[in-house]
Order: C-alpha cells, then structure tokens, then sequence
C-alpha cells in the first residue's frame, strides 16, 4: 500500500466526519504547507504535515507512511511539545479561530505494522489505520 493511498484515504475519512482539510501533501508532490521552527537555520527547513484539518477549533496535523517510521512519531511529538513552532502554530491558529492542536498518524492495517505503531503510540494523539479497500478505523486516540 501507498502513501499516497493512506493520505487519500484518511482525507476522504476526515471529510466525512466534517473536518475542513487545510491543506495535504503527497510524497514528492511539492504540496502542503512548510512550518518554519522559530529559529530556522535556513529557509527550507521544518516541518511539512501530510494532512493539516480543522474541526471543532481543533487543529490536526497528520504524517501518513507506507510503513511504520518512527522518525514521524518523534517530528511530530517535538513539533507539539518542544515550543520551537511557537510562530508556525499561532499563525495557523490565529488564521482558522483554533485553540487546540492534535497530531497524528496514518498507516496501513497490517498486523505487523498496528504493532509496531502502538510501541510508539504515547508519542501521538491518534493513530489511524487503513485497509487494502481505503476504510479507515482509528486504532489510538481519537479523532
């Protein structure tokens, strides 16, 4: 299974439990939106979520993979915690009337991979995970 197919599969989930998408970002496709740390050692560095959805004043950002990476988990636990998106966040925030952050992750359902994603799970606010026919099932957390 793709990314891409995960990404298009939890956007059409999030849709349909009336979430407003901001923005999304396929691999190699160029799109989203880029969050700059406070401090930037250059221009392109940061953070750019796959799927960035607001609902309810929540803001969510998501990292979608083909596998489970841990790396994902760890960007976006820092980009929630550590206080260096400060200007990223509140701009969003401030753009869309959010006031609450969550963040994400989605993957494909396969057994190995569900296990694999719940050892890293307390890094995250939801996980979702999606099957071979695109029906999504939120497996930690929620949505």
């Amino acid at each position: 299974m793709k990314e891409e197919f995960v990404t298009k599969a939890i956007l059409k989930f999030l849709r349909d439990k009336g979430y407003f998408v901001i923005a999304f970002d396929f691999p190699q496709s160029g799109t989203g939106v880029l969050l700059h740390p406070d401090t930037p050692q250059d221009r392109n560095e940061g953070i750019k979520p796959d799927i960035i959805a607001l609902k309810d004043k929540i803001l969510i950002m998501m990292e979608n993979k083909d596998r489970y990476w841990k790396g994902d988990f760890e960007k976006l636990h820092e980009l929630k915690t550590t206080g260096n998106y400060t200007h990223s966040l509140n701009k969003l925030h401030m753009e869309y009337n959010t006031s609450a952050l969550k963040v994400g992750i989605g993957i494909p359902n396969s057994k190995r991979t569900v296990e694999k994603v719940l050892k890293t799970k307390h890094l995250v606010d939801f996980i979702i995970a999606v099957d071979e026919q695109g029906k999504c099932e939120i497996i930690w957390g929620n949505v």
